[in-house]
């Protein structure tokens, strides 16, 4: 078996008391970009001093280190690229248990994944999967990687490498662990990776589940209230040209990856905005779990920065998600090409405050065999 590596995740403290003295020694704007800016040309002051002082004087390292060191991390080199990933095998029924990749994608990490224990709100995935509260629910092995140039995986090594090769040494990686087969989850730029093991052109990926699948409805479709509010707020997400408000981080990262990748990567409080922006534009606000309100929303978004800072260049190389694959303007209409339709069983979660929402009539034109479709009107959002 080609060789696989244990990967020691424990930063050293060395590391950790740098990360505080650099942010202890920042000075934050005073004032504004102009008066009266509030979140108007980014998340204002208010939040940003909330976040920054949260960050610095209350989040714990050490627990996050706790949670992190709880799975096993390890890292295999496939096609001459390292790849850092977390393999747990399920708790229960392992004679039966399902094999799951399961993708993150950018601002998020692996963490995204991993919780500490079975209660925490906000990070409650591997627990359940692994170890699920009845009998009647499946259990499953997780592999959980973290993509090229992101955390402890080496960068793409060229701007050809695209999220289709990064689905390749993936289904290479499941195959090198022993699964013969294999379902994916993943959200956001991971989409594109399970999209294309969803092709059918990876015979051991049996199906797919994605929680972003942006899609158009067909020309003439009428929709629902709830489904012209989805796609509303993709248009609103994307913008329209010399109009994309939102879209500014994506323009710099697809344009000029290393300029900000190097101003960022021994930049705490640089990494703290251009991230923490779309946490704060992309969380539910009805969700007090997702908001600087919330000790556990603060935990792991400060958790998920302090990654980013101590695996460089990740904040840089992470960037090339953006650089090397499809732009978000044409989302719908690569989605829907014949060769990148999802041919093996496709679920779809959906969610109004997601960043590219979709109607079920949107999500159809990007699979030929939807099997589950969810979505949520805003007013049903909120506390469960």
């Amino acid at each position: 078996m080609p060789d696989i590596q244990p990967l020691d995740p424990n930063v050293p403290k060395d590391e950790v008391d740098r990360l505080f003295r650099k942010l202890k020694d920042t000075r934050l704007p005073q004032i504004p970009v102009v008066p009266g800016a509030g979140d108007k040309y980014g998340p204002s002051l208010e939040w940003i001093n909330k976040l920054y002082n949260y960050w610095l004087n209350d989040f714990s390292w050490s627990k996050a280190q706790e949670q992190i060191s709880e799975w096993h991390h390890f890292t295999t080199e496939i096609e001459n690229l390292n790849v850092h990933f977390v393999h747990e095998k399920a708790r229960v029924c392992k004679e039966k248990a399902i094999p799951l990749l399961l993708v993150h994608g950018w601002p998020g990490t692996f963490f995204e994944y991993v919780p500490q224990s079975y209660e925490d709100m906000f990070q409650n995935v591997m627990h359940p999967l692994l170890e699920p509260s009845s009998a009647d629910q499946p259990s499953f092995h997780l592999v959980v990687p973290s993509l090229p140039g992101f955390c402890w995986s080496q960068g793409p090594p060229s701007v050809k490498w695209t999220l289709q090769d990064t689905a390749r040494i993936y289904d290479q990686l499941m195959k090198r662990l022993g699964y013969k087969s294999y379902v994916a989850q993943a959200g956001d730029w991971g989409h594109w990776v399970v999209r294309e093991l969803g092709t059918g052109r990876y015979d051991a990926c049996k199906a797919v589940h994605t929680n972003m699948c942006p899609g158009a409805p067909p020309r003439g479709t009428e929709l629902n209230q709830k489904e012209q509010a989805a796609m509303d707020r993709a248009q609103w997400w994307i913008g329209e040209p010399l109009k994309e408000g939102h879209m500014g981080y994506a323009i710099e990262m697809r344009t000029r990856p290393q300029t900000i990748g190097v101003a960022f990567n021994d930049n705490p409080v640089g990494i703290m905005m251009f991230i923490g922006e779309k946490y704060q534009e992309l969380a539910d606000p009805n969700l007090k779990t997702a908001t600087l309100e919330s000790e556990q929303f603060n935990h792991d978004l400060c958790a998920t920065l302090s990654l980013y800072f101590f695996t460089p260049p990740s904040i840089m190389t992470s960037m090339l998600c953006y650089y090397n694959n499809v732009r978000h303007e044409v989302y719908t209409e690569f989605n829907a090409k014949e060769e990148n339709l999802i041919r093996v069983p496709l679920g779809v979660s959906t969610f109004p405050y997601d960043a590219f929402p979709v109607p079920k009539a949107g999500a159809e034109t990007t699979t030929t065999n939807l099997q589950f479709f969810k979505g949520k009107r805003i007013d049903e959002c909120g506390e469960e």
